[in-house]
């Protein structure tokens, strides 16, 4: 296998995984369910989801990964054998797939104050 494939499997794959990541973490958030449904008697339903954030969640896992694969494949010297720099490309796409899927998680499932309990209290320790 020559360099140029691997280099270029290892981005298809990286992308591959980036859209169903960022699919899934957005089809699954409480947000989008609303948006699609999910509500008391399909009440708050707007579709546009569909067409304005479904597009843009695609596109940002499907770029992401592979962008960050090429990155770290064209910094490392070249001296390096092709295993050894795959090796840590796919290590550096994995952790920043992690945390763009975390990141987009935390985006889309935003904490709420009212929920929070830091005594297990109903009321927040905060309230005088």
């Amino acid at each position: 296998m020559e360099q140029r494939d691997a280099a270029g499997y290892g981005g298809c794959a990286a992308a591959a995984f980036g859209a169903v990541a960022a699919l899934y973490v957005w089809g699954s958030s409480h947000r989008t369910g609303v948006h699609l449904g999910m509500g008391f008697e399909g009440h708050e339903r707007d579709l546009s989801v569909l067409w304005t954030e479904l597009p843009l969640v695609l596109l940002a896992g499907a770029l992401i990964p592979p962008f960050t694969w090429l990155l770290t494949l064209r910094l490392l010297p070249g001296r390096r054998s092709l295993r050894s720099r795959a090796l840590v490309a796919g290590a550096c796409t994995a952790g920043v797939l992690a945390l763009s899927t975390w990141g987009f998680h935390t985006w889309v499932n935003p904490h709420h104050p009212d929920h929070v309990r830091l005594s297990g209290t109903v009321a927040s320790d905060l309230d005088p």
